[in-house]
């Protein structure tokens, strides 16, 4: 049995094009999102130690993810190398560039 044409066409659509339909995947991510509560922000991050955090993990292979707790009351940087998979977890009132400027800390010692 068979694929449509239709099944085919958007077959080959897909293969020549990556993802389809990000416009309705990023619009039902934004659904309902905005509902945190919490004091976590990480616009109040100096954007040097998020680049340098990025910067180093990624020096390594690595890749990094920045988020916050269900209710928005924390910070997550989660850390991707060699397979393995870490979340640091920082409360919403701490000093989150001295946290992050830690975790450059530690990654940077590996790089060098």
């Amino acid at each position: 049995m068979g694929l449509s044409d239709e099944a085919l066409e958007k077959k080959r659509s897909k293969g020549k094009r990556g993802s389809v339909d990000n416009a309705g995947r990023l619009k039902k991510l934004l659904t309902g999102s905005g509902q945190q509560t919490g004091k976590a922000d990480w616009s109040a991050a100096d954007p040097r130690w998020l680049a340098g955090v990025v910067h180093v993990v990624t020096r390594l292979g690595g890749a990094v993810s920045f988020g916050y707790s269900r209710d928005g009351g924390a910070y997550s940087v989660s850390i991707m190398l060699d397979g393995d998979r870490e979340t640091l977890w920082f409360n919403g009132g701490a000093d989150i560039d001295a946290e992050l400027e830690g975790v450059y800390a530690t990654f940077e010692t590996a790089v060098t």
